[in-house]
Formats: C-alpha cells, structure tokens, sequence
C-alpha cells in the first residue's frame, strides 16, 4: 500500500469512512517540530521524519489511519537559531486535544500519540495521562518513551560502528533518514558536526534549561557527516517496529487485544 492508503488528510471523507467501516478504528497522532536542524537539514526535518514513521507503523498495525502531523512543536531550546517555532505548552495540548476530540466524535476507538521531536515526549505523557481520564472510552498509548528512542540510537551507534553521541538532534541517525526519504531536504555538503558525547542526563538537563546553543554553536548533536541513506531506512523500520510494540503493550494492558 502507499502512503495515500493511510493519511487521512490525503483522503476524501467517504474513503475514509469506508476503512473505519472495514475495522480501522485507530488513529495516530504524530506531534513534531519546525526548527533548525544545523546547516545541512531543512526545519521541517522532524515533520517528515513524523510522517514516514506514522505511515510504517500504520502499515504495520494494519487498522490504523494517520492524522497530520502537529507542527510547530515545543522548540524553546532552538529559538536562538532562526526561523525554529514553538508553542505555548497550553496552546500544544489544546491542539492535540481537540484533534482527539474530533477524531472520536468520528468514531475512532483507539489513538496512538508518539513524537518525533525529543522536545515534546515529557508534555505528550503528560497530555496522554490526561486524556485518559476525560476520554474513558477511549485507548490510548504515548508508543516509546525519549528514554526508549534514546535507546534506539544507542543501538543504531552501536550497529554502524560510530562513536557514542553520533546520533543526537540532526546527527548521523536523522541526517541517514533524511536521505532515505527526503535527499532533496538535505545537503550534505554543509554537514558539520556538534557536540558529540554521551546523552546524560545532565546533558539533557543542559539542553533544555539554557537551549542548545549552550552545548553547540551549530545546532547539531552528534556527526551528521558518516550518514547513509541504507542506514536511515534501517532506523525507520527498527523505530516503527518499537512503536508497535509498545503499543501493542499499552493496549493489551487496557484490556484489548490489538490485532496486526
């Protein structure tokens, strides 16, 4: 199937009333970004990213649709460097929760929200937790935690034999994605590395608290120079199939058995 077959905002509403007919009764949420990303990626790296990932994992569930993308995200930490956008935490949530709002009063039964911006994981749990109090009916699941992503790109390091902290925001992971799916948003020419080191927790408090020109003047972590287009297609089948497992997890535990 392509892409059209699963995102919603490509479809006609009697399409798409016919696929929730024949049992796709789950919507994913994808909350990104549009902020810098170095010298060498586009800012709509994290909204592209979002999408590929939501339609692998569609594919995979197979009775899942994809709503559009939610961009801007929250990018305090990348307003330094021009043209990043960000949101309010309370204009955010108000975005996701009325997109819920609508998609239930469609008839959707289940809604996954994951993000491919590390700056909206905390907020997004958060948001999940309440959503699930004001939608009982509804199921809910906030897929891979930062930490679990972070996890990912440890082992997308570890895999392709790069140094630790290659693969942080516009990096060797990201920038090898971008190739794959998006090789007009990127020149590689311009690709220069940022910091390269462990992604500590001080680290990660550094990041968020004072931005992250307080860590690179670039707007990179990791090296973005190692990256291949192969490589991206193998992070964007190993993070999908983390996705479905987790919430495969998550709805089995609300007492629901999710088919494939």
């Amino acid at each position: 199937m392509k892409a059209h077959d699963y995102l919603l905002e490509q479809m006609n509403w009697p399409t798409i009333k016919e696929k929730m007919e024949a049992g796709m009764d789950t919507v994913i949420i994808c909350t990104a970004s549009v902020e810098q990303h170095g010298y060498h990626l586009s800012e709509l790296t994290d909204t592209i990213i979002g999408q590929a990932t939501g339609i692998l994992v569609a594919e995979k569930l197979g009775n899942a649709l994809v709503a559009p993308v939610i961009r801007p995200g929250l990018s305090e930490h990348h307003i330094p460097m021009v043209g990043s956008l960000t949101l309010r935490s309370e204009v955010y949530r108000g975005i996701i929760e009325d997109y819920v709002t609508c998609y239930k009063r469609h008839g959707f039964k289940k809604v996954i929200i994951f993000s491919s911006h590390g700056g909206n994981f905390n907020e997004n749990e958060k948001i999940v937790k309440n959503l699930q109090e004001i939608h009982p009916e509804i199921q809910f699941s906030s897929a891979l935690s930062l930490m679990g992503l972070m996890e990912l790109m440890t082992q997308f390091e570890k895999k392709f034999g790069l140094v630790e902290g290659s693969c942080g925001h516009g990096g060797a992971m990201e920038t090898s994605v971008m190739l794959h799916i998006a090789p007009d948003q990127v020149d590689m020419d311009k690709a220069t590395p940022g910091y390269i080191g462990p992604m500590t927790e001080d680290v990660l408090n550094k990041l968020f608290e004072n931005g992250i020109v307080g860590l690179t003047e670039v707007g990179i972590l990791g090296d973005p120079r190692q990256a291949k287009p192969e490589w991206g297609e193998y992070f964007l089948d190993l993070l999908s199939d983390e996705i479905v497992k987790a919430v495969k997890k998550d709805f089995r535990l609300l007492g629901s058995e999710y088919r494939r």
